[in-house]
C-alpha cells in the first residue's frame, strides 16, 4: 500500500468530512452520529502528523514571495 503525502492525508480527511455532513444534510444520519464520525476523522494521529509535518515544510522551506499571490488592500 502506498503511503499517503501529508497534503493527500489531509485531504483525504477533508473529503471524508464532506462525505458524513452529505450524509447527514441527506438525512442518512443523525446530528449524534455525524458528531462521532467527524471526530473520528479529526483525531487521527495520521491526521495530526500530515498537518505537522505541512506545517514544518512550510516553515523549513517558504514559497518565494513571487509565488505569493497580492492580498487586496
Amino acid at each position: 500500500m502506498a503511503r499517503l503525502s501529508p497534503a493527500e492525508q489531509i485531504e483525504q480527511s477533508y473529503d471524508l468530512a464532506m462525505v458524513a455532513l452529505a450524509d447527514y444534510l441527506t438525512r442518512d444520519q443523525d446530528a449524534a452520529a455525524t458528531i462521532d464520525r467527524l471526530l473520528s476523522i479529526l483525531d487521527r494521529d495520521s491526521l495530526r502528523d500530515a498537518i505537522t509535518e505541512a506545517l514544518v515544510d512550510a516553515r523549513v522551506h517558504p514559497r518565494p514571495s513571487a509565488d505569493i499571490p497580492e492580498r487586496e488592500p
